[in-house]
């Protein structure tokens, strides 16, 4: 409404890039299990009940497998097609 009457400046977006909406789903699955197993480690952690698991070992793995989701997702150049 303030844009409308020139009241504040006009807001330019970015244009958001295009994905497929398969890989979108997937993402977020696999975001929302590693969530879990990530709630599980810090459970564990702080009942003392981690003596069964190496909790360095499991939150390196997590920290791997999120890198690899960020490449995913990260934007593509102009020569590549979006995912």
């Amino acid at each position: 409404m303030r844009e409308a009457l020139g009241l504040v400046d006009t807001r330019r977006r970015r244009p958001m890039p295009k994905a497929d909406p398969a890989l979108l789903r997937e993402l977020g699955r696999i975001g929302g299990n590693l969530n879990q197993i990530a709630r599980w480690l810090n459970i564990a952690n702080a009942t003392g009940s981690h003596t069964d698991i190496d909790a360095l070992v499991v939150a390196t793995k997590l920290v791997a497998i999120e890198r690899a989701m960020t490449t995913l997702t990260a934007p593509t150049t102009s020569d590549q097609p979006p995912c």
